[in-house]
């Protein structure tokens, strides 16, 4: 039997509840993708797109990079987005295989070395290795602030794998816009400096995003 007292508390727990809309994965997709298209919309103006792009005949390199960056970061953001609305069976996982295939750049860069071409060193010293890291962690900063908003709607149970899997979301769909306007067609190029971009963003999503996440 509940005591008056008790009735009394929980009636006044009850009277500060007030209903919710339940946070959509489709929402969340449409949120990621219009911070993707903005970032994008202002970045293309200022720095241009690659000739080949802009002519809507992209190289073989560039739709490679576009096509590993955009699974990657769709497949992770979909992830993240789906431990919003915590679940039995609700986990996702393929953003793995996602990776597991962007890893074949830095993978292909050794192979060729291994195989006798020599690296080209001039990749160190490039002068658009800072427009790569800067273009693409401005974008992803915009991204996975964008996303993380969205998901404190949601009820997240692991703060800190959503932590990862925005950073990586957020690298790689950030690294694609400014891929769309990068001169380079070197695969180490891209095993390098794209490869910095998305590991830096993970890792800040990794210490960024837990402690901005509520239930």
């Amino acid at each position: 039997m509940i005591s008056t007292a008790t009735s009394s508390q929980i009636d006044s727990l009850v009277a500060d509840l007030a209903p919710v809309r339940r946070a959509k994965a489709r929402t969340g997709l449409l949120v990621v993708a219009a911070a993707t298209l903005l970032a994008f919309a202002v970045t293309a103006p200022i720095f241009g797109l690659r000739p080949d792009v802009a002519a809507l005949h992209p190289s073989e390199i560039v739709l490679l990079r576009s096509g590993a960056l955009l699974l990657m970061g769709v497949a992770a953001a979909w992830a993240v987005i789906a431990s919003s609305s915590p679940g039995v069976g609700s986990r996702r996982d393929g953003w793995r295989w996602t990776v597991a295939a962007a890893l074949l750049f830095p993978v292909t860069s050794l192979a060729l070395v291994l195989g006798g071409t020599p690296f080209p060193t001039w990749i160190f010293s490039a002068s658009s290795a800072a427009w790569c890291l800067g273009i693409s962690l401005t974008s992803a900063l915009a991204i996975g602030s964008a996303l993380t908003a969205w998901l404190r709607r949601g009820a997240v149970t692991e703060p800190d794998r959503a932590g990862w899997l925005t950073g990586l979301a957020a690298g790689a769909l950030g690294t694609f816009v400014y891929n769309l306007g990068c001169s380079s067609s070197s695969v180490h190029y891209a095993a390098l400096w794209y490869g910095l971009a998305v590991v830096i963003s993970a890792v800040v999503g990794r210490l960024v995003v837990p402690r901005n996440l509520r239930w």
